[in-house]
């Protein structure tokens, strides 16, 4: 018995630096591979760490039931660009890499490496090398594609580099299978000294430069300094037609009936409660891009359920935003974004243990929020108490 175990260890030794040499398994924060190595050079910092004041708990029943910054203060780290030299990008994922394949991670959110399959997946053996100056701002090809994330984490980070590369030429690389709403806002933002090269499949690439920006928001934050939320918000107001002044007249409940996950049970319920407030439902999946714009660019109150859809009330003034969360102790995606854009907050919590769970909404509730919080009365023409 004695030696076999000897003869495993050697076995696992050499396993190790297998991996180690073929294997991506090791991620680096950009500042300190600036300062202790030669993947990352010049690092300039937009905004430094700064302690951000989300909201009292004294004052919003939220925040000291919110999943997160529960103290209602959020520990915003540098926001910075930086280059990357001999950069390595999976366009798919946007998994960024060193020269010396050290996997990018952001501050804060390292845990967020586990949701990119290929980081313990073997390094690229053939890979395409592109002259010029890149950029990519997918992160993990899920959360690319999901509406609140894509407005918040992603869409960003372009303004955050035209702060220090407006005169640039910059090709933002972005997946083949980018969906109908990142091409669209793309075109509706993008300044003059950017492109968007499209590339096909899984494919690995390596660029002589790469422009790589820390994440504006953080984690469950879409708490973003002001000039980011008009740097989106206005160019695609521009592209539509839509004065930045908003006439509301919409009432909208966001229903996730077509989702996989987090639906409400007694949504005819909901919407029979609803409708004597003068609420409409919509299917957010039924409509274009500029359709959906276009609606949240009118809308007086949105209610729905916790989901990506929630996030087009970037495109909505100082309204009113009442939230279904499943659980009682809900993450703070919805509750920060209002915040940063001025609407005001409402929420209705229910006792799922998992946040994606399907739930029955409690109807007396939601009926207690809109008549006592919203101040609404149940009359077609729905006037303000």
């Amino acid at each position: 018995m004695a030696s076999i175990k000897l003869a495993k260890k050697p076995f696992k030794w050499l396993r190790s630096l297998y991996r180690r040499w073929f294997f991506i398994n090791q991620y680096v924060f950009a500042e300190q591979e600036a300062e202790n190595g030669i993947g990352v050079k010049n690092v300039r910092i937009i905004h430094p760490a700064q302690r951000i004041h989300i909201a009292d708990p004294d004052q919003d029943k939220f925040v000291s039931i919110s999943k997160y910054y529960r103290d209602g203060w959020f520990d915003r780290p540098n926001i910075f660009v930086c280059e990357i030299p001999n950069a390595y990008i999976h366009v798919k994922t946007g998994l960024v890499c060193t020269q010396d394949f050290k996997a990018i991670a952001d501050f804060g959110l390292e845990h967020r490496m586990g949701n990119y399959a290929l980081f313990n997946g073997p390094k690229p053996i053939l890979v395409r090398r592109f002259s010029g100056v890149y950029s990519t701002i997918t992160y993990t090809d899920s959360i690319a594609k999901n509406f609140w994330h894509w407005m918040v984490d992603c869409l960003p980070k372009i303004h955050a580099m035209t702060k220090v590369a407006s005169n640039t030429k910059i090709i933002l690389l972005m997946p083949q299978s980018a969906n109908e709403f990142q091409r669209e806002t793309l075109r509706c933002i993008l300044p003059e000294n950017f492109e968007v090269s499209y590339i096909d499949g899984n494919e690995w690439i390596q660029t002589e430069n790469l422009l790589w920006t820390s994440l504006v928001s953080n984690l469950c934050i879409g708490l973003l300094p002001k000039d980011y939320y008009e740097a989106v918000r206005n160019p695609v107001f521009k592209q539509f037609d839509l004065p930045t002044l908003h006439t509301k007249t919409e009432r909208i409940y966001i229903s996730r009936r077509g989702a996989k996950h987090r639906r409400v049970n007694n949504e005819d319920e909901v919407m029979k409660l609803l409708e004597k407030f003068g609420f409409r439902m919509i299917l957010l999946e039924e409509l274009s891009f500029r359709q959906q714009v276009e609606l949240f660019h009118r809308a007086d109150i949105v209610v729905g359920p916790h989901g990506a859809g929630l996030g087009t009330i970037f495109f909505s003034g100082n309204i009113d935003v009442l939230v279904l969360y499943s659980t009682p102790n809900p993450p703070n995606y919805f509750h920060s974004l209002a915040k940063g854009l001025g609407q005001r907050h409402y929420f209705v919590c229910h006792n799922k243990q998992n946040e994606d769970d399907s739930f029955t909404a409690n109807i007396p509730e939601l009926e207690r929020v809109l008549k006592e919080e919203l101040r609404l009365k149940s009359q077609p023409e729905y006037r303000r108490v």
